[in-house]
């Protein structure tokens, strides 16, 4: 073989090892590209981040509320004076449900005791006794940063009061009787994500009631108020 042949030929050589050396990088990078994905996309290997307050979460909230009276008014027959509702602090328990990211239901109900009494009647001043109440509530909410840590909300829709057990304050008052109410109610309040399915939460409601008409023994009482209900407490996602 000539000299010049050998380098032609030892060129060629050179040049086919290096066409393979690419090919087989070529491959080896897409062979790379091709896998990253799949791995990012196993469940197992990217764990579900926690997440906050979205469709289908449900929401359990337990709180401490005081529940006040505003506006009242009141005209007890015959013996005038005024009918006296106190505020009182109550555990409260809730549950929410969402339908979308920022629309929610929300549910309550409990029993209640509401104590009652007269002042500056003809007679002075005398206690009329306890209503026990069936208290049911439904709003439907808008929740306005659910990605967020921090989650406002406002809502409206109704609560209904239903008296079903009385204690008279004997032996002045020995019959109480009291008609249900059913109202519309305002409501604003925020949920902050402690982490994990934890929420800290506050609300205030308004609930607009309208009068109410009591029999007491011989006379009746007619009494307008709203409740003013402020609360916070925890709240668990399941």
């Amino acid at each position: 073989m000539s000299p010049r042949r050998g380098a032609s030929a030892l060129r060629a050589s050179i040049l086919g090892s290096s066409t393979l050396g690419a090919s087989a990088l070529t491959a080896a990078l897409g062979l790379a590209t091709m896998s990253a994905p799949a791995r990012a996309a196993d469940p197992a290997a990217a764990p579900a981040s926690e997440g906050g307050l979205t469709a289908g979460s449900l929401l359990v909230r337990g709180r401490v509320i005081g529940s006040i009276p505003v506006g009242q008014f009141s005209r007890v027959e015959p013996i005038g004076g005024r009918v006296i509702t106190p505020a009182r602090a109550l555990p409260d328990l809730d549950v929410t449900y969402f339908l979308s990211d920022h629309f929610a239901v929300a549910g309550q109900v409990g029993v209640v005791s509401t104590k009652t009494s007269i002042r500056g009647s003809f007679i002075g001043d005398l206690p009329i006794g306890s209503t026990w109440s069936l208290n049911l509530t439904g709003a439907v909410q808008f929740h306005f940063l659910p990605d967020n840590a921090f989650n406002p909300y406002v809502g409206a829709g109704a609560g209904y009061t239903h008296p079903i057990a009385y204690e008279p304050a004997k032996p002045l008052i020995t019959e109480m009787r009291a008609d249900p109410q059913l109202g519309p109610m305002l409501q604003a309040g925020f949920d902050y994500h402690l982490g994990g399915a934890w929420f800290a939460n506050m609300e205030i409601k308004k609930i607009f009631l309208p009068p109410l008409v009591s029999r007491i023994g011989a006379g009746s009482a007619t009494v307008r108020l709203d409740m003013l209900i402020i609360g916070a407490g925890l709240g668990y996602r399941f």
